[in-house]
This record gives structure tokens, sequence and C-alpha cells, in this order.
């Protein structure tokens, strides 16, 4: 899946994404590839799978920054 950083907070954010109807909670945690929490930015575009949080809920998992085009 791909979406939209809409939210940053502290080690956590949210991604707007076309697919759910509600915005996708991915923590710091869930970071691959190199990915720093600190480098994310508002707006910039992620790729993701869905999986489930410690707490059962649905949450992006495999998180890392799209490719340019």
């Amino acid at each position: 899946m791909q979406g939209i950083i809409k939210v940053l907070k502290d080690g956590f954010g949210f991604i707007k994404c076309d697919e759910v109807p509600d915005d996708v909670f991915f923590h710091a945690n869930n970071l691959v590839d190199g990915v720093e929490y600190d480098s994310l930015e508002e707006g910039m575009t992620l790729t993701f799978e869905m999986g489930e949080g410690r707490n059962g809920k649905q949450q992006a998992i495999d998180v890392e920054v799209a490719e340019a085009a």
C-alpha cells in the first residue's frame, strides 16, 4: 500500500491512504530499510503493509519511504 504522512508525533504517526477509510497508525519501530524516524516529514509518501499491532488493532508495518518516480 502507499500513502502520505498526515501527522508525526513522538515516535509515531498517521498515514492517509486512499485504500483505507481511516488514517493508518505507524510506529517508528515498524520502519525498515534504514529509514530513520527523524528523517520523515509530513507530506512524504510511504509504502507499507497492513499488520496487527500489540493492541490487536490494524496498523502499518514494514514502512519505508516510496521511491521517487
